[in-house]
């Protein structure tokens, strides 16, 4: 099991926008450290603005010349559900683009992320005395949501498949798709072998999902992609890996239980000392890995 970082846990904002030569130095950071995988982040700005084919190219040429394998790169888009007809292919358009790049960068899964119910109108705010509420349409239609989701992903499949690359679906809590039941529901619909989970180990805590039992679940084939974050129960749970409750020795004994072949990233965001906290969580998961903690 390779451990990798995320790219976009060393900006002070996960979604900033990469320029000039800022995802080369991040890769020397994340190489430093002694990770062997990195992921990237696009999304419809970057995918416009900064990832040409001669960007994606160098980028990936980089990684491969100081020893990094580039494992992932992330769409950030979460409007699959979408019932605008052209918003719908301009989603499906700009995941082409993701695709492309993804190929070229020499990377082998995109990650997606799924929405929350279409129409909703959360209200979240900062004070835990106030009530929280989807407000979701009176019309809602969980079915047609959930089918039009599904549509919009076997087509985004498709596109992937011609570029030789696999989806791996990230499931926030409060998505249409957040337990291991919705997942497997998901990937039995969609019903394409180049899609699996990224299965984010917060989102699942966060949620009071006991992980290892997500793990035996979806099994080994059906995992794509690991996030590692911890999580005390209480944050948003971007928390370096052994800092939190997750207990990662037995999270990474049931992945090995399963067959699971993939990759660990590491995802510790929100920090203004990403290179403390990235170190930190790969020490410990190197010790989980060889059995020393």
């Amino acid at each position: 099991m390779k451990i990798g970082s995320v790219a976009w846990g060393w900006t002070p904002v996960p979604e900033d926008m990469p320029e000039g030569d800022s995802l080369l130095r991040i890769a020397d950071s994340v190489k430093e450290i002694g990770f062997e995988i990195i992921d990237y982040l696009s999304d419809y700005n970057s995918l416009d603005k900064f990832f040409t084919e001669e960007k994606s190219k160098q980028t990936g040429e980089y990684c491969r010349s100081i020893g990094l394998e580039i494992g992932g790169l992330v769409f950030q888009s979460n409007i699959w559900n979408q019932t605008d007809e052209k918003i719908k292919q301009k989603q499906l358009d700009y995941f082409k683009k993701c695709a492309n790049t993804a190929k070229t960068m020499g990377a082998s899964a995109i990650s997606c992320i799924i929405p929350g119910p279409f129409g909703a109108r959360p209200n979240r705010t900062p004070s835990p005395s106030d009530k929280t509420a989807s407000n979701l349409p009176a019309d809602y239609s969980w079915e047609k949501d959930f089918d039009n989701y599904i549509a919009q992903m076997t087509k985004a499949c498709d596109i992937a498949a011609d570029y030789g690359l696999k989806i791996a679906l990230e499931c926030f809590p409060g998505s249409l798709c957040s337990t291991p039941h919705a997942m497997l529901k998901v990937l039995e619909c969609v019903n394409r072998k180049n899609m699996g989970i990224q299965l984010d180990t917060a989102h699942l805590m966060n949620q009071r999902i006991d992980i290892e039992t997500a793990v035996y679940m979806l099994g080994g084939n059906r995992i794509f992609n690991v996030h590692a974050k911890d999580s005390d129960g209480m944050t948003r749970g971007n928390l370096a890996c052994g800092t939190g409750l997750i207990d990662y020795t037995a999270v990474l004994r049931a992945l090995r239980n399963v067959g699971y072949g993939g990759n660990v990233s590491i995802e510790v965001e929100f920090t203004a000392n990403p290179k403390r906290y990235m170190k930190q969580a790969f020490n410990h998961l190197s010790e989980c890995i060889a059995g020393v903690y």
